[in-house]
């Protein structure tokens, strides 16, 4: 595994620093298609669809990247369609919002490794939580949420990564709640917080400006708590660029724990691990363990290239309100073994802690 990452190393060197013609050309004439682990219409596809579009420019003789949508399990069965890919379909790459809590509980639906999928590129996102106004007895800040009396918390499935962080952070504030999961999708989470089914949840950035911005908080009814920190290269946490006017977490729990106060043990090493390669790779861009590392070097070079395409930019700023932010390379590979890496004694307080749900 080192050796054929650094094979790749190597090559995505010489392929930058020569322009090697006869290297950048493991597409031509190809199919190249995207796999989306959500359905046709969501957050996922669409942001999918705005990369599918651009991508084959910087590919070259590549016409069009056909997007195929493999929804289904949370996601996993279009990673195991990716990582089960062979002959032909070893040229193919993915748009996944993935979720890094399958593979630490070793999630029965998901059977592929990450750290075997050849990494290309990570979008960074924010995810934050919110809360209705009227959450009893009243919120007005954020701190207030650790006052409330006994309020519901909903999310998705008990193993989703955003009901799990929900839950940490909550925990972690002292907060008095009951989670609710189970809701199908994100639209049936704000319907349910819109009814006063639920007082609290988590969504993604492109989420929050797309429905619940304009339909829950423009209305007055739910105001935002708190955004996951962000963990910036040179590892210091706080608020992410793309979303400056919502405080974080570190934020909100020293206001109520103390200006001095730091959080700890397994939740909080949870929470932070969870969130920083999370946060930092919300969508992620991989290739098959079968994909040649010519090809990788060659799209790891394409995504690089169409990060700095104005007309992608526009585009994409258009619809997820924010502007393209990407990790590519090493810093990427290095999150995703952090995931396969984890402490043995962290990685079975998160499944008993699952489990507990």
């Amino acid at each position: 595994m080192q050796a054929t990452k650094s094979l790749i190393g190597l090559l995505f060197a010489l392929l930058l620093a020569a322009g090697n013609a006869a290297l950048a050309q493991q597409f031509s004439g190809q199919v190249v298609t995207m796999i989306i682990n959500y359905p046709a219409g969501g957050p996922t596809d669409i942001e999918g669809r705005i990369v599918a579009k651009h991508l084959p420019k910087y590919l070259q003789g590549v016409s069009a990247v056909i997007v195929r949508n493999v929804p289904g399990a949370g996601g996993n069965i279009g990673v195991n369609t990716l990582g089960e890919a062979s002959g032909r379909d070893r040229l193919n790459i993915s748009f996944f919002t993935w979720d890094p809590v399958d593979p630490l509980i070793q999630h029965p639906s998901l059977r592929v490794r990450y750290q075997d999928l050849k990494f290309i590129a990570g979008f960074q996102s924010v995810a934050l939580i919110y809360a209705r106004r009227d959450t009893p007895p009243g919120i007005t800040k954020a701190a207030d949420i650790a006052k409330a009396r006994l309020f519901k918390a909903g999310g998705l499935s008990p193993t989703n990564i955003a009901t799990t962080r929900q839950r940490l952070a909550l925990d972690l504030l002292g907060a008095k709640y009951e989670s609710i999961p189970g809701y199908k999708g994100l639209h049936d989470v704000e319907v349910a917080v819109r009814q006063g089914d639920i007082h609290a949840t988590t969504t993604s950035l492109p989420t929050w400006y797309g429905s619940v911005k304009p339909t829950l908080v423009d209305t007055g009814i739910v105001m935002p708590l708190f955004q996951y920190d962000y963990d910036a290269p040179d590892g210091t946490l706080g608020r992410s660029p793309a979303f400056p006017d919502v405080p974080s977490f570190l934020e909100v729990y020293k206001e109520v724990k103390g200006k001095d106060a730091m959080p700890s043990g397994e939740k909080w090493e949870m929470l932070h691990l969870l969130s920083k390669v999370m946060d930092n790779m919300f969508r992620t861009v991989f290739m098959p363990p079968s994909a040649p590392p010519a090809a990788v070097v060659e799209m790891r070079a394409a995504m690089e290239r169409l990060e700095k395409d104005a007309e992608f930019i526009a585009d994409y700023e258009r619809l997820v309100r924010t502007k393209p932010r990407l990790v590519i390379g090493a810093r990427g590979e290095r999150m995703v073994a952090e995931i396969g890496s984890a402490p043995p004694a962290l990685v079975c307080f998160l499944r008993s802690y699952v489990k507990a749900q």
